[in-house]
């Protein structure tokens, strides 16, 4: 073999080095698998393995647009991203929650939708959706005062 033909190989094994490290990084750290349907987001959820994690779903529900994404297990949670990409339907003041996101962390195994428990997530949105509700739980409280004082002055039975 002569120093051409080992200059060649010496080339092309680097260049095989450099392609398979690309490739390795693009799939560690910027690939997302995308999920068509809710059942596969909750498949990939349940899971919640090296293969499952950046899992991407957007849900487009009757009243809001919802965009999950799967980060990774944490202790013996599942780590899952989720924005509020469009209010459809609901309270004017809602629609400055769109954007904003939180990071919700359902139990590893379970298949519920991560912002159904609030008690689980953390972030802008989390505070954003307890503010409201708290505000409509006054408005409730404020437009009702003359029944519950009522309820209040009747004697115990």
């Amino acid at each position: 073999m002569d120093k051409k033909e080992s200059s060649g190989r010496v080339k092309i094994i680097i260049w095989s080095i450099i392609i398979i490290l690309f490739i390795a990084i693009y799939f560690t750290f910027f690939y997302s698998y995308k999920c068509n349907s809710m059942a596969c987001f909750k498949e990939h959820q349940r899971r919640c393995n090296l293969i499952s994690s950046k899992t991407v779903y957007t849900n487009d529900v009757e009243d809001a647009t919802w965009k999950y994404h799967i980060r990774k297990k944490v202790g013996d949670t599942c780590k899952v991203n989720v924005e509020l990409v469009q209010l459809k339907k609901g309270e004017a003041d809602l629609s400055e929650l769109e954007g904003k996101s939180m990071n919700c962390y359902p139990a590893l195994g379970t298949i519920i939708a991560p912002e159904s428990d609030l008690s689980n997530c953390h972030g802008e949105l989390k505070e954003g959706l307890q503010e409201a509700i708290i505000n409509k739980l006054h408005k409730y409280i404020v437009s009702n005062l003359g029944e519950i004082a009522e309820e209040l002055n009747k004697p115990l039975s």
